[in-house]
């Protein structure tokens, strides 16, 4: 009678998929998806599992930042608000708004926040140069059964990581603007996975925000679908 609920779940480990079975001693420490976003993620699931952790000081501290075996870095993170460049901006609702973003377009304007899906990697630029990620590159971002392409726009406080533009939270099921105009100044998360595709970007897809949008949407669903 005592052998019966170990032989449970044993056969129960048994029918897990490969990447989620348990391994190593007790000090290992795996990343695991959260299981609302599995079937978003796809075949990407187990290689996010399977990632080599970056340790980080960010505050408040991300859920995982790792690095896939193909190269691809990605963080497990809240996603707060960045407004940067949004042209309505200067009194909606931020105290943090600024005209400029770090990301210029050939006629040295800002990408809209409201318009341009973008997401943000901290200071000094050499932290992400470091795993070859430069402005302008794509991402994916999953949030649940929520599925949104970004760019590398903004650099933001070298103390955290995870916060993306008006137009991301967006996509991502989340409005930021009120109908007066104003902006709700809040995040969203937990459990937003950012998945960043390092030397994706080209500067030919920036000529203007109509077609920055359009490149965002086609090159990162082709980065994520390869991924899968």
């Amino acid at each position: 009678m005592g052998d019966v609920p170990v032989l449970t779940l044993l056969n129960k480990l048994d029918r897990l998929p490969q990447w989620l079975t348990i391994s190593g001693g007790p000090e290992e420490t795996m990343y695991q998806p959260d299981p609302g976003a599995v079937p978003t993620l796809g075949g990407a699931a187990p290689k996010l599992a399977a990632a080599a952790a970056i340790p980080n000081n960010f505050h408040p501290a991300p859920n995982f930042i790792g690095k896939l075996e193909s190269g691809e870095i990605f963080f497990d993170s809240s996603l707060e608000l960045d407004t940067d460049g949004w042209p309505d901006g200067e009194h909606a609702g931020d105290p943090d708004w600024q005209p400029d973003t770090s990301l210029r377009l050939p006629d040295h304007s800002s990408l809209d926040a409201n318009t341009i899906p973008y997401f943000v990697l901290p200071l000094p630029p050499s932290w992400p140069a470091q795993f070859g990620i430069q402005l302008g590159d794509y991402a994916a971002v999953v949030f649940g059964q929520k599925l949104a392409f970004a760019i590398f726009g903004d650099r933001g406080p070298r103390t955290k990581i995870g916060e993306g533009s008006i137009a991301l939270l967006r996509r991502l099921g989340e409005e930021r603007i009120r109908p007066d105009g104003t902006v709700r100044n809040a995040g969203m998360g937990p459990r937003v996975i950012t998945i960043v595709f390092p030397g994706s970007g080209d500067l030919s897809d920036r000529v203007d925000q109509r077609m920055l949008v359009e490149a965002i949407d086609q090159k990162g669903s082709n980065l994520f679908n390869a991924l899968k």
